[in-house]
């Protein structure tokens, strides 16, 4: 069987996509969500700082098994061209 090509298109209202600059996880017995937040941490100071959701994203178990092998992957792909090596033997 051949593999599955897919056709996949962005709308224009997201395709500038959002920031977030924290995550929180939760799940149920049936499914994972993630909520994408964008913190301001101008209020550093303060004992509360606001927060925004900015996109919130529901996966099956499957999708999170696959999604954390993706990031694992691209992580390591990203780390071994951009983050500094050390030579151990210098």
């Amino acid at each position: 069987m051949a593999e599955p090509r897919f056709e996949i298109t962005v709308p224009e209202s997201t395709s500038g996509g959002v920031w977030a600059n924290f995550a929180s996880v939760s799940h149920s017995p049936y499914e994972f969500t993630v909520d994408f937040i964008r913190l301001d941490f101008a209020h550093g100071g303060d004992a509360t700082m606001p927060g925004q959701v900015v996109a919130r994203v529901n996966l099956s178990p499957l999708m999170v098994s696959q999604l954390m092998e993706a990031l694992e992957t691209n992580w390591q792909k990203y780390a071994e061209r951009a983050l500094p090596t050390f030579d151990e033997d210098a």
